[in-house]
């Protein structure tokens, strides 16, 4: 079941990453709709570059939101003491991992955009950069639910390993009429964003959609594939040499 959700994503490993010694994507991501909920749940995460074990952080990161989703009631779901509860966990395994292989939790730094649409009612958390993104019924125009998140020098963000992750996570809820959900990692940043107006660039994410509405419910893996090529595309690697991953879910039907 999916809700009427129809939803695509990918990760893509960066042509920095691809030219050196380094030939593993360290973004991950989860896209599923929690039946029992009756809410589709969209986690991205962006491994740090300087952190040897990032990757297994952003895929540890992710399945343990997936999880701990799936065992709360769907009252608890959208609320931000599951979101801090969360991390708790996430934080907990991320240190396990790093005890048994001798490294540092620093070691596994990871960012975290988390996203559950349940009905009218949304709720956003993010520690890190990249955006979440939504347009709302009747609207033209994207929104987003956080900026993205920067330190003093480029290329610097938050991370969940950091000591006060909980302090630094940003979370929102409220109803919200949600028909057309992104998700991406700072690697799209400059595409989909327009840093010098503070907005979500609507002309890059709204044409992506159209694709996703001639499909069934559910996930479409033949546009994720073809989300794969794109984000994989010189068009896009012109912009960025970064991992990008991307989610992009809708409610809306073909002619809506």
């Amino acid at each position: 079941m999916s809700g009427g959700w129809k939803y695509a994503s990918a990760s893509v490993i960066g042509t920095s990453h691809s030219k050196s010694l380094e030939t593993i994507c360290q973004d991950a991501h989860e896209c599923a709709y929690l039946e029992n909920h009756r809410a589709l749940l969209c986690v991205v995460s962006d491994g740090a570059g300087s952190a040897p074990r990032s990757a297994d952080g952003s895929r540890i990161a992710c399945g343990v939101v997936v999880r701990e989703a799936s065992r709360v009631t769907a009252e608890e779901v959208c609320t931000r003491s599951f979101a801090l509860a969360t991390l708790d966990v996430i934080r907990e395994e991320l240190r396990n991992e790093s005890e048994e292989a001798g490294a540092q939790l620093k070691d596994f730094a990871c960012t975290l955009l988390v996203a559950i649409v349940k009905g009218d009612s949304a709720a956003f958390w993010q520690i890190g950069d990249g955006a979440i993104c939504f347009r709302l019924s009747g609207e033209e125009s994207f929104h987003y639910a956080f900026w993205p998140a920067k330190g003093e020098y480029a290329n610097v963000t938050e991370f969940i390993t950091d000591e006060d992750a909980a302090g630094e996570m940003q979370f929102d809820q409220g109803q919200l009429p949600i028909v057309d959900l992104a998700l991406f990692t700072d690697g799209l940043e400059r595409l989909a964003l327009d840093f010098t107006l503070g907005e979500v660039h609507s002309r890059f994410l709204a044409p992506l959609f159209p694709y996703l509405r001639k499909g069934n419910p559910g996930h479409l893996e033949d546009i994720s594939l073809q989300m794969r090529q794109f984000l994989g595309s010189e068009r896009v690697n012109k912009s960025t040499d970064d991992d990008k991953t991307l989610i992009l879910a809708t409610m809306e039907m073909d002619g809506d």
